[in-house]
C-alpha cells in the first residue's frame, strides 16, 4: 500500500559549529501540538557538527519523520533547494526552519489550518536575539507594519486573519516582515520556485518576492511562533566596518539587480528597488573607504568582482569617493 504523503514538509538547512542547536530545533518540531503529518528534511551542508549525530537521540521518537540529506558545503540557498527537491510526492505544503531557531508556539497547527482553507501563504510572528520587538513591529513606519486589527478575522480561536490589501507591494517594501522560520506556503502551486545560491545575502528576499508576485490569498497571525537564535549568521558578522561588509554590500547590489530583472514590478515599485540599488552601490564604496581609513584589510578580489558584475558601481566610484570624503571632512 502506498505511503500517505505528509501534509507539510519542514526543510532545515544545516551548517553549525556548535553542538546542540539542531537537536533543540528539531525537538521544537516534535513538540508541536496536534495530529499533523509532517516530514523533517534536514540538509547537512557539510556541517562541522554532523546532523546525523545531532538528531540520533531523537530518532526513537521521530521514527521515519526525519530524513537527513548530505551534500558538500554550498550555502543555505543551495541546501534549501536540495530540501525542496526531496519533498515527498503529493506533499501540498512546505515550511522552513533555520537550525539555530526553534518554534515556541503552535505554528504547524495554525499553518495547516490556514493553508487547508485554500490560502497560498501563511505567516506568523517571531522574536529574535538582539531585538526588543517582534518581527511584525520592526518597521517604524506604521504603513509597513502588520496590525491584525486592520484585517478581517478568519479564525477567532486561533487568531488567524486574512490579509486585505496589496500584499506584494508590502513585500517589495518590507520583505523582512516574513521571518525565515514562520512562513508556510502552497508547494503544490509553486513547485518550481527555488533559492538563488549565487546571492550571498538576500536569497530569502528574492524567494519571497518570487512567490509574492503570484500569491492570491494570504493569511497571518500576530501570535509569536518562533525564537530566532544566533548560530551561524551571515548578516550579523558582515556589519558596517567588518571585513565581510564588502561582500555583503556587493550581494545587495546583485540582489537589487536580480529583482529588477526577474520580478514583475509596477513603476513605483521599480523606483523603490532602484533606490535600494543606489544605496547598495554607495554603501560598497563607503565600506571600502571606511576600511582603508582605519588601515584594515580589504578583500580587493570581492571589490573587483563587484565592479565587473556591476560596471555602474565602478563608474560611480570617483564621484562617490569624493562625496564620502567631503562629508567626513565636514563632520
Amino acid at each position: 500500500m502506498p505511503q500517505t504523503p505528509p501534509q507539510i514538509a519542514i526543510v532545515i538547512p544545516y551548517y553549525q559549529r556548535r553542538a546542540g542547536l539542531l537537536r533543540q530545533c528539531v525537538h521544537s518540531v516534535l513538540e508541536q501540538p496536534g495530529e499533523i503529518r509532517f516530514r523533517i528534511l534536514i540538509v547537512d551542508d557539510g556541517s562541522p557538527v554532523p546532523a546525523a549525530a545531532e538528531v540520533a537521540p531523537l530518532l526513537s521518537r521521530a521514527g521515519d519523520r526525519i530524513q537527513v540529506v548530505l551534500q558538500p558545503n554550498a550555502g543555505p540557498g543551495a541546501a534549501r533547494n536540495t530540501g525542496l527537491d526531496h519533498v515527498p510526492a503529493g506533499t501540498p505544503w512546505v515550511t522552513f526552519l533555520d537550525s539555530d531557531d526553534q518554534w515556541t508556539g503552535p505554528f504547524l497547527e495554525d499553518a495547516v489550518t490556514a493553508l487547508g482553507r485554500d490560502y497560498d501563504l501563511f505567516i506568523g510572528n517571531s522574536t529574535r536575539t538582539g531585538q526588543d520587538k517582534s518581527r511584525f513591529e520592526w518597521e517604524a513606519d506604521q504603513g509597513l507594519d502588520l496590525q491584525a486589527a486592520r484585517h478581517p478575522i478568519l479564525d477567532p480561536e486561533r487568531g488567524i486573519h486574512e490579509y486585505h490589501g496589496d500584499f506584494f507591494d508590502l513585500m517589495v517594501r518590507r520583505t523582512s516582515l516574513i521571518g525565515p522560520t514562520t512562513f508556510a506556503y502552497r508547494f503544490e502551486k509553486f513547485p518550481q520556485v527555488r533559492f538563488d545560491p549565487g546571492i550571498y545575502n538576500g536569497q530569502d528576499r528574492l524567494f519571497k518576492l518570487t512567490l509574492g508576485q503570484d500569491l492570491e490569498r494570504v493569511a497571518f497571525s500576530p501570535r509569536i511562533y518562533a525564537y530566532e537564535g544566533e548560530g551561524v549568521n551571515i548578516f550579523d558578522r558582515s556589519q558596517w566596518g567588518s571585513v565581510d561588509s564588502i561582500r555583503l554590500s556587493a550581494s545587495y547590489i546583485r540582489l537589487a539587480r536580480t529583482v529588477l530583472a526577474t520580478i514583475r514590478l509596477n513603476p513605483e515599485q521599480r523606483i523603490f528597488i532602484q533606490g535600494q540599488l543606489a544605496d547598495a552601490r554607495h554603501t560598497l564604496v563607503a565600506n571600502v573607504v571606511h576600511l582603508l581609513k582605519r588601515r584594515r584589510s580589504v578583500n580587493w578580489a570581492w571589490v573587483l568582482s563587484a565592479f565587473r558584475e556591476d560596471p555602474t558601481s565602478a563608474a560611480l566610484l570617483p564621484v562617490q569617493f569624493w562625496r564620502i570624503l567631503r562629508a567626513r571632512n565636514r563632520a
